[in-house]
């Protein structure tokens, strides 16, 4: 099991690079994220988007009454 992690002597450069791989993934998905609220949000201020479904709800329960 330990020859297999020591990966014939270059254990220290894979799992390194497994490292920096997994850090600039997380780094780029907490971006990207970021920067999709930033830009809802801009669609939002320009009236790109509009909220249907709460109008959809206020008129289902007006039919209700």
């Amino acid at each position: 099991m330990l020859e297999t992690l020591n990966m014939g002597g270059y254990a220290i450069f894979v799992w390194s690079a497994y490292a920096i791989a997994m850090g600039l993934t997380f780094f780029l998905y907490k971006r990207s994220v970021k920067q999709l609220k930033c830009a809802e949000k801009q669609a939002k201020e320009l009236g790109l988007i509009t909220e249907k479904v709460k109008t959809e709800e206020v008129s289902l329960e007006k039919q209700s009454v």
